[in-house]
Protein backbone atom coordinates (compact mmCIF):
# COMPACT_ATOMS: atom_id res chain seq x y z
CA UNK A 1 0.00 0.00 0.00
CA UNK A 2 3.19 2.34 0.83
CA UNK A 3 5.64 2.98 -1.77
CA UNK A 4 8.44 5.97 -1.77
CA UNK A 5 7.48 8.28 -4.31
CA UNK A 6 9.18 9.25 -7.44
CA UNK A 7 11.19 12.52 -7.43
CA UNK A 8 8.94 14.77 -9.08
CA UNK A 9 4.92 14.57 -8.66
CA UNK A 10 2.32 15.88 -10.74
CA UNK A 11 -1.25 16.14 -8.19
CA UNK A 12 -4.09 16.98 -10.67
CA UNK A 13 -7.63 16.95 -10.07
CA UNK A 14 -9.58 14.01 -8.21
CA UNK A 15 -5.94 12.24 -7.07
CA UNK A 16 -5.56 12.45 -3.53
CA UNK A 17 -2.16 11.79 -1.95
CA UNK A 18 -1.43 10.36 1.46
CA UNK A 19 1.54 10.55 3.06
CA UNK A 20 2.90 8.40 5.88
CA UNK A 21 6.05 9.67 8.10
CA UNK A 22 7.79 7.88 10.52
CA UNK A 23 8.40 10.61 13.40
CA UNK A 24 11.66 8.46 14.24
CA UNK A 25 14.09 11.95 14.19
CA UNK A 26 17.15 12.21 15.90
CA UNK A 27 18.36 15.60 18.48
CA UNK A 28 20.77 17.07 15.81
CA UNK A 29 18.13 16.83 12.93
CA UNK A 30 15.12 18.25 15.20
CA UNK A 31 17.13 21.58 15.60
CA UNK A 32 18.34 21.70 11.69
CA UNK A 33 14.38 21.19 11.20
CA UNK A 34 13.39 23.76 13.73
CA UNK A 35 15.09 26.04 11.47
CA UNK A 36 12.40 26.02 8.86
CA UNK A 37 9.47 26.30 10.76
CA UNK A 38 7.71 29.84 11.24
CA UNK A 39 7.86 31.24 14.72
CA UNK A 40 4.31 30.70 15.81
CA UNK A 41 5.04 26.52 14.81
CA UNK A 42 8.47 27.09 17.36
CA UNK A 43 6.10 28.72 19.97
CA UNK A 44 3.76 25.87 19.51
CA UNK A 45 6.59 23.28 19.64
CA UNK A 46 8.33 24.71 23.19
CA UNK A 47 4.87 24.51 24.68
CA UNK A 48 5.55 20.65 25.32
CA UNK A 49 6.57 19.42 28.13
CA UNK A 50 8.63 15.64 27.12
CA UNK A 51 11.28 16.01 24.91
CA UNK A 52 9.42 13.66 22.75
CA UNK A 53 6.36 14.78 22.29
CA UNK A 54 8.19 18.13 21.04
CA UNK A 55 10.66 16.08 18.55
CA UNK A 56 7.51 14.77 16.89
CA UNK A 57 6.01 18.21 16.80
CA UNK A 58 8.63 19.27 15.03
CA UNK A 59 9.41 16.37 12.71
CA UNK A 60 5.85 16.64 11.53
CA UNK A 61 5.34 20.06 10.95
CA UNK A 62 8.76 20.14 9.12
CA UNK A 63 7.67 17.17 6.89
CA UNK A 64 4.37 18.45 5.97
CA UNK A 65 6.63 21.79 4.58
CA UNK A 66 8.98 19.62 3.02
CA UNK A 67 5.85 17.81 1.28
CA UNK A 68 3.82 20.50 0.06
CA UNK A 69 7.12 21.53 -1.61
CA UNK A 70 6.88 19.25 -4.31
CA UNK A 71 3.57 20.61 -5.46
CA UNK A 72 4.38 24.39 -4.80
CA UNK A 73 8.06 24.23 -6.00
CA UNK A 74 9.49 26.49 -3.24
CA UNK A 75 11.41 26.24 -0.56
CA UNK A 76 9.99 24.86 3.11
CA UNK A 77 10.78 28.13 4.65
CA UNK A 78 8.98 30.00 2.24
CA UNK A 79 5.80 28.51 2.87
CA UNK A 80 3.41 31.21 5.20
CA UNK A 81 0.00 29.14 6.57
CA UNK A 82 -3.14 31.09 7.23
CA UNK A 83 -6.01 30.11 9.51
CA UNK A 84 -9.73 29.57 8.60
CA UNK A 85 -12.17 30.98 11.48
CA UNK A 86 -12.41 27.53 13.00
CA UNK A 87 -8.11 27.07 12.95
CA UNK A 88 -7.67 25.13 10.03
CA UNK A 89 -4.31 26.17 7.54
CA UNK A 90 -4.51 27.15 4.07
CA UNK A 91 -2.37 28.77 1.85
CA UNK A 92 -2.59 31.95 0.78
CA UNK A 93 -0.88 32.05 -2.71
CA UNK A 94 -2.23 28.57 -3.26
CA UNK A 95 -5.64 28.11 -2.19
CA UNK A 96 -6.46 25.70 -4.44
CA UNK A 97 -4.34 23.18 -3.19
CA UNK A 98 -6.23 21.46 -0.07
CA UNK A 99 -3.63 19.38 2.96
CA UNK A 100 -4.38 17.88 6.47
CA UNK A 101 -2.10 16.97 9.05
CA UNK A 102 -2.71 14.61 11.87
CA UNK A 103 -0.32 12.48 14.11
CA UNK A 104 -0.13 10.38 16.81
CA UNK A 105 3.29 9.26 19.01
CA UNK A 106 5.34 7.65 16.01
CA UNK A 107 3.49 8.20 13.11
CA UNK A 108 2.33 11.55 11.35
CA UNK A 109 -0.53 11.25 8.11
CA UNK A 110 -0.61 14.24 5.70
CA UNK A 111 -3.36 14.53 2.96
CA UNK A 112 -3.18 16.41 -0.04
CA UNK A 113 -5.74 17.63 -3.02
CA UNK A 114 -6.64 19.78 -5.46
CA UNK A 115 -9.94 21.56 -5.59
CA UNK A 116 -11.62 19.43 -2.78
CA UNK A 117 -11.58 19.17 1.15
CA UNK A 118 -9.33 16.42 2.54
CA UNK A 119 -9.39 15.47 6.75
CA UNK A 120 -6.87 13.09 7.78
CA UNK A 121 -7.20 11.76 11.31
CA UNK A 122 -4.52 9.14 12.65
CA UNK A 123 -4.67 7.47 16.24
CA UNK A 124 -2.25 4.85 18.80
CA UNK A 125 -4.96 2.26 19.95
CA UNK A 126 -4.95 2.22 23.32
CA UNK A 127 -6.64 -0.18 25.65
CA UNK A 128 -6.75 1.91 28.70
CA UNK A 129 -9.46 4.06 27.90
CA UNK A 130 -12.98 4.43 29.17
CA UNK A 131 -14.40 3.67 25.65
CA UNK A 132 -18.19 3.92 26.73
CA UNK A 133 -18.19 7.06 28.32
CA UNK A 134 -16.15 8.74 25.59
CA UNK A 135 -18.52 7.61 22.82
CA UNK A 136 -21.45 8.51 25.00
CA UNK A 137 -20.62 11.90 24.83
CA UNK A 138 -18.94 12.19 21.24
CA UNK A 139 -20.85 9.54 19.26
CA UNK A 140 -24.27 10.03 17.64
CA UNK A 141 -26.60 7.56 19.27
CA UNK A 142 -26.70 5.12 16.60
CA UNK A 143 -23.25 4.81 16.53
CA UNK A 144 -23.18 3.85 20.33
CA UNK A 145 -25.85 1.66 19.94
CA UNK A 146 -23.43 0.12 16.77
CA UNK A 147 -20.30 0.31 18.74
CA UNK A 148 -22.14 -1.34 22.11
CA UNK A 149 -23.56 -4.33 19.78
CA UNK A 150 -19.79 -5.55 18.89
CA UNK A 151 -17.73 -8.15 21.01
CA UNK A 152 -16.04 -7.36 23.60
CA UNK A 153 -12.56 -7.65 21.34
CA UNK A 154 -13.85 -5.78 18.83
CA UNK A 155 -15.19 -2.80 20.75
CA UNK A 156 -11.67 -1.12 20.93
CA UNK A 157 -10.58 -1.58 17.20
CA UNK A 158 -14.52 -0.23 16.57
CA UNK A 159 -13.75 2.92 18.64
CA UNK A 160 -10.95 3.61 17.11
CA UNK A 161 -12.63 3.13 13.60
CA UNK A 162 -15.45 5.60 14.85
CA UNK A 163 -13.22 8.14 16.27
CA UNK A 164 -10.56 8.53 13.31
CA UNK A 165 -13.49 9.00 10.71
CA UNK A 166 -15.35 11.29 12.47
CA UNK A 167 -12.01 13.24 13.12
CA UNK A 168 -11.37 12.84 9.76
CA UNK A 169 -14.66 14.14 8.22
CA UNK A 170 -14.52 17.62 10.92
CA UNK A 171 -10.99 18.56 9.61
CA UNK A 172 -11.85 18.17 6.26
CA UNK A 173 -15.10 20.54 6.78
CA UNK A 174 -12.63 22.73 8.52
CA UNK A 175 -15.46 23.98 10.44
CA UNK A 176 -13.77 22.89 14.70
CA UNK A 177 -16.28 22.36 17.16
CA UNK A 178 -19.22 24.06 15.66
CA UNK A 179 -19.66 20.92 13.59
CA UNK A 180 -21.55 18.93 16.44
CA UNK A 181 -19.97 15.05 16.58
CA UNK A 182 -23.87 13.87 16.20
CA UNK A 183 -24.70 15.44 13.40
CA UNK A 184 -23.46 12.93 11.21
CA UNK A 185 -22.98 8.86 11.19
CA UNK A 186 -20.07 6.74 10.38
CA UNK A 187 -19.44 2.73 10.52
CA UNK A 188 -17.50 1.30 12.78
CA UNK A 189 -17.39 -2.14 12.65
CA UNK A 190 -14.51 -3.90 12.07
CA UNK A 191 -13.77 -5.55 8.45
CA UNK A 192 -16.28 -3.48 6.89
CA UNK A 193 -15.75 -0.66 4.29
CA UNK A 194 -15.55 2.94 5.73
CA UNK A 195 -18.77 5.22 4.95
CA UNK A 196 -20.33 8.31 5.78
CA UNK A 197 -23.87 6.97 6.22
CA UNK A 198 -26.03 10.27 7.37
CA UNK A 199 -25.62 13.78 7.58
CA UNK A 200 -27.61 16.38 9.75
CA UNK A 201 -29.92 18.26 8.74
CA UNK A 202 -29.17 17.60 5.16
CA UNK A 203 -28.95 14.19 4.23
CA UNK A 204 -27.64 14.85 1.03
CA UNK A 205 -24.37 14.97 1.99
CA UNK A 206 -23.39 11.81 2.80
CA UNK A 207 -23.21 11.07 -1.02
CA UNK A 208 -21.13 13.96 -1.65
CA UNK A 209 -17.80 12.28 0.63
CA UNK A 210 -15.64 9.52 0.48
CA UNK A 211 -14.12 7.93 3.32
CA UNK A 212 -11.07 5.60 3.62
CA UNK A 213 -9.60 3.32 6.17
CA UNK A 214 -5.76 3.79 6.59
CA UNK A 215 -3.60 1.02 7.64
CA UNK A 216 -0.98 2.66 9.29
CA UNK A 217 0.67 0.22 11.39
CA UNK A 218 -0.05 -2.31 14.02
CA UNK A 219 -1.21 -0.48 16.81
CA UNK A 220 -2.67 2.22 15.22
CA UNK A 221 -5.82 3.40 12.97
CA UNK A 222 -6.16 5.91 10.56
CA UNK A 223 -9.23 7.06 8.27
CA UNK A 224 -8.90 9.99 5.29
CA UNK A 225 -12.13 12.04 4.06
CA UNK A 226 -12.69 13.49 1.36
CA UNK A 227 -15.10 15.69 -0.64
CA UNK A 228 -15.75 13.51 -3.84
CA UNK A 229 -16.54 10.41 -5.59
CA UNK A 230 -14.20 8.48 -8.27
CA UNK A 231 -11.01 9.82 -6.50
CA UNK A 232 -7.35 7.90 -6.91
CA UNK A 233 -5.50 7.68 -3.83
CA UNK A 234 -1.82 6.99 -3.68
CA UNK A 235 0.06 6.47 -0.64
CA UNK A 236 3.85 7.20 0.12
CA UNK A 237 6.00 6.72 2.08
CA UNK A 238 8.25 9.59 3.97
CA UNK A 239 11.06 9.99 6.47
CA UNK A 240 10.80 12.72 9.04
CA UNK A 241 14.77 13.32 8.11
CA UNK A 242 14.66 13.51 4.43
Amino acid sequence: MWTYPPDHLDLTLHQVDVWRILLDILPDSVKLSESTLSAEETQRASRFHFDSDKHRFIASHTSLRNILTRYLHCEPGQITFQKNNYGKPFILFDLNLEFNLSHSDDYALIAVTRGCKVGIDVERVREDMALESIASHNFSPGEVSELMALSPEQRISGFFNCWTRKEAYIKAQGLGLSLSLDSFDVSLAPNEPAILRATRPDPNLASRWTLVSLSVDSGYAGALAVEGEGLEFRYWDWNATQ
